[in-house]
């Protein structure tokens, strides 16, 4: 009698093909932060900013180096300093920038201003889309907005590096929010 019929058991993979996930995808937002190496200042960020929007509205949230190797853990310093802030990042692996990246992105940030000029040396279409981590922190001169590489540092170093990502998250929120509208 139910040879033909679909019985519905409410798991998951009985949503993966509904229409309705064509709506969502096209409100998420895809959000990529781009440092050097990927183990220490995108991570971090990646981390800081998932979390700050976990309750903002559809965002995916991924991190790259321009200098990557792939699949190198974060460091060590840089997973206890967002770890601090309840913030889990040790799963993260390293990726290298990649045009598939660059094209998926809706927003991109880079940690300093030689990232974001490489970003648009390399990737010339994707100028109005990427931004400097802190370029909305209107607290900070120009020249103060740069977020230097940690790595080989102390862990202050690293906590240093954490709180200037995590101001910088707070700036671009607003931004981000009058972007679309208050709705992120």
């Amino acid at each position: 009698m139910f040879v033909n019929s679909v019985r519905s058991d409410f798991a998951v993979d009985d949503f993966l093909h509904s229409p309705h996930l064509g709506n969502i995808d096209a409100l998420m937002k895809t959000v990529l932060f781009v440092c050097t190496g990927n183990v220490c200042r995108s991570p971090m960020a990646e981390g800081i900013f998932r979390h700050a929007v976990k309750n903002r509205g559809h965002y995916k949230v991924v991190s790259a180096g321009l200098g990557a190797v792939n699949g190198q853990p974060p460091s060590p310093y840089a997973v206890q300093a967002v770890a601090e802030l309840g913030i889990d990042i040790s799963r993260l692996h390293s990726l290298m920038l990649t045009a598939d990246l660059v094209q998926q992105a809706d927003y991109i940030f880079g940690m300093t201003h030689s990232h974001v000029e490489t970003i648009c040396l390399l990737y010339p279409q994707a100028a109005e889309k990427t931004f400097l981590l802190r370029e909305f922190d209107e607290t900070l001169d120009d020249f103060e907005k740069d977020i230097s590489d940690p790595i080989g540092g102390s862990y202050e170093v690293y906590t240093n590096c954490r709180d200037q990502i995590e101001q910088g998250i707070a700036s671009l929120l607003g931004f981000l929010d009058q972007s679309a509208g208050g709705t992120a």
